[in-house]
């Protein structure tokens, strides 16, 4: 049996090169799955990168801390050099990958404290190579080429974080054609190939707007002079294709290197930081030749273990590089060769494939909750931390793949919202929708009136109780579940993700209404099987003015509403009417384009690395066709 002695002994050996494997795994992780979480959502992939994320830097100064306390007489020649190469290989890795600069739109406003890192972290590296140099060995060297290559890779993610808010990062547009020739250019594009097209008008879009600046002195959309830029003429599908690749610029600027990658300068710091790995490897190989003893061959394989992963990994970043939309964009610099115009050929259709988020709408059903919810297990031990609620929220919604038919509805409804609005930001919601279907009266006008939390709840009871009224009666259309999906999307945000209503009394009314809903249904003299029998029940039979809970000590937000009988109301009122479905429909974009526009940027470029969402969708495509400076009289 082996003692715990050995193991002490085995650490005391091994510590250091042990958290140096650990902090290449971090790499590897992150390299792989830090530009993926932007289409896949879920909290497993969250978890994988944050952690990876703040442990790899932690685990990597821990090591350079311990080499710093070697004493590097009580090791042979051979030893010593080792175990001196692994202070810059760690630093190559502090440098993080293509995929991942930052984790949170936070980190780029900490850019300044990141250069005072860098500059201590090359304090500390040139300390540790300069206690393990020996000038009379050739290998003392690779420290150099090793911490060539490190310089290179942490300078490229200072400079994308300190960058990533002054709107100095990115391709300049002057550099692949004049502002004026864009026109012609887009023309020049063959017919056969739009992707490309897309993804530069995309650009052109992105550079213009700069949505991740709020201060951005940008050239509006409804100027004259741009009017080429306008996507108005475009099939629902390519407005959301050019909408999902601005988005991905978006990310990219706040989240990896590319916007920097593709300049020249980025190209000339990954030609450095490849050919350095490439000289130590080569030169770890020919300098070693002679190594024979028994605990100088186990450091050694380790040593070339680690270089090469490190080779292995830098490869597979650069092979990477010209599959991105920043090469098709570098590309058309040089768009009037032949050999770079076949390359756009082949990368164009290959485009319209690559994955800029996950294209799915969250779906959360209140009634469906209310009739299908389960305590956990353990419930008593989770109620006690305070998260019974939000697990079982969390269980119960559910992901839909995103179809055509919604992107050509909310294209359609948004076209008249701006109209309605004329380049102010969107103040109204629900108002012009009912305006427009001729039912701005007392018998609608009240629902939009609300608090928006509880109109958005009203109206989602309403939706459940008309849709289950058509489906018993057989009546079906992609309307009818359009608005269905409409609904229970924005219920999805408004439980799962309420700050980006701006809402401060979500959880509150969210409660409210899910015990109004538990006391309704256990109430009844047979137990209530699906939503469909709710729904019958709610148009059918008169509600009760007050229920249990009204007799309870009610909070101000709450008192004297009563939701379902609100609900009832609604619902009736648009059964009464025969375009119910288009008054529904209208009302749930106009709400959705309300609460895109005042959603802060802040939350919009965190739903980006959570997989994406529609409402930050809808936030971009006002933004363009929105004067942000306007002011009301």
């Amino acid at each position: 049996m082996v003692s715990v002695g050995y193991f002490k002994e085995l650490w005391v050996d091994w510590n250091i090169e042990v958290l140096v494997l650990v902090s290449f795994v971090l790499q590897i992780i992150l390299t792989i799955f830090g530009s993926r979480r932007r289409y896949i959502p879920g909290i497993g992939i969250r978890f994988a990168v944050w952690s990876a994320y703040l442990l790899s830097n932690y685990v990597a100064k821990i090591a350079i801390g311990k080499l710093t306390d070697i004493d590097t007489k009580q090791f042979d020649l051979s030893e010593q050099k080792l175990k001196g190469l692994l202070a810059p290989l760690i630093f190559v890795q502090i440098g993080s990958p293509d995929t991942i600069t930052a984790l949170s739109i936070e980190d780029n406003r900490l850019g300044l404290r990141q250069f005072l890192g860098l500059l201590i972290q090359v304090g500390v590296v040139i300390l540790i190579i300069v206690r393990f140099w020996n000038k009379h060995c050739s290998f003392s060297f690779l420290f150099l080429l090793m911490f060539l290559a490190g310089i290179s890779k942490y300078g490229e993610t200072v400079w994308a974080l300190s960058t990533a808010l002054t709107g100095e990062s990115g391709i300049s547009i002057s550099e692949f054609d004049q502002e004026e020739n864009v026109p012609t250019l887009l023309r020049q594009l063959p017919e056969s190939n739009p992707g490309v097209e897309l993804i530069l008008k995309a650009y052109y879009r992105f550079s213009c707007l700069k949505p991740h600046l709020e201060n951005w002195l940008y050239k509006p959309l409804y100027d004259q002079s741009l009017q080429w830029m306008s996507i108005d003429g475009y099939s629902a599908e390519d407005v959301f294709r050019i909408t999902d690749s601005e988005l991905g610029f978006m990310y990219d600027v706040l989240y990896t290197k590319a916007p920097i990658i593709y300049t020249w300068q980025g190209c000339i710091l990954r030609i450095i930081s490849f050919l350095s790995l490439v000289s130590t490897l080569c030169g770890l190989a020919i300098l070693s030749s002679h190594a024979s003893a028994k605990v100088q061959l186990q450091y050694l394989v380790f040593t070339y273990v680690l270089l090469i992963g490190g080779v292995v990994l830098e490869l597979y970043q650069i092979i990477l590089l010209p599959f991105t939309e920043w090469a098709i964009l570098k590309m058309m610099r040089y768009h009037n060769m032949p050999v770079v115009m076949q390359c756009l050929r082949v990368l164009g259709p290959k485009s319209s494939e690559w994955k800029r988020w996950s294209n799915l709408l969250g779906q959360f059903n209140l009634l469906s909750f209310c009739l299908h919810d389960k305590h956990l297990k353990y419930s008593r031990i989770i109620k006690f931390s305070g998260i019974d609620m939000e697990l079982r929220k969390t269980r119960s919604r559910t992901r839909v793949e995103f179809p055509n038919k919604l992107k050509e509805l909310i294209v359609h409804e948004m076209k008249e919202v701006d109209n309605a609005r004329r380049a102010k930001p969107v103040t109204q919601r629900g108002h012009w929708a009912l305006e427009r279907h001729g039912c701005l009266n007392d018998e609608f006008k009240w629902s939009v009136k609300r608090d928006f939390d509880k109109s958005i709840t009203i109206w989602h009871i309403a939706t459940d109780i008309c849709y289950h009224s058509d489906v018993q009666y057989g009546v079906t259309n992609s309307q009818i579940e359009m608005g269905k999906l409409l609904s229970n999307y924005m219920m999805y945000v408004l439980v799962m993700r309420p700050h980006m209503f701006y809402s401060t009394t979500a959880n509150i009314i969210f409660q409210h209404t899910y015990t109004e809903l538990m006391i309704f249904l256990r109430t009844r003299p047979s137990l209530v099987k699906g939503e469909g029998e709710a729904c019958r029940i709610f148009r059918t039979e008169e509600l009760p003015e007050e229920s249990d809970l009204d007799k309870r000590k009610e909070t101000v937000v709450t008192s004297d509403w009563h939701v379902l009988k609100d609900a009832q109301r609604l619902a009736r009122s648009l059964m009464s009417k025969e375009n119910k479905w288009n008054i529904i429909c209208s009302v749930w974009v106009e709400m959705l384009c309300y609460a895109a526009s005042n959603c802060p940027m802040e939350y919009h470029a965190e739903q980006l690395r959570r997989g994406g969402g529609l409402i930050t969708h809808v936030w971009l495509l006002l933004a363009h066709k929105t004067d942000k400076f306007y002011t009301s009289d």
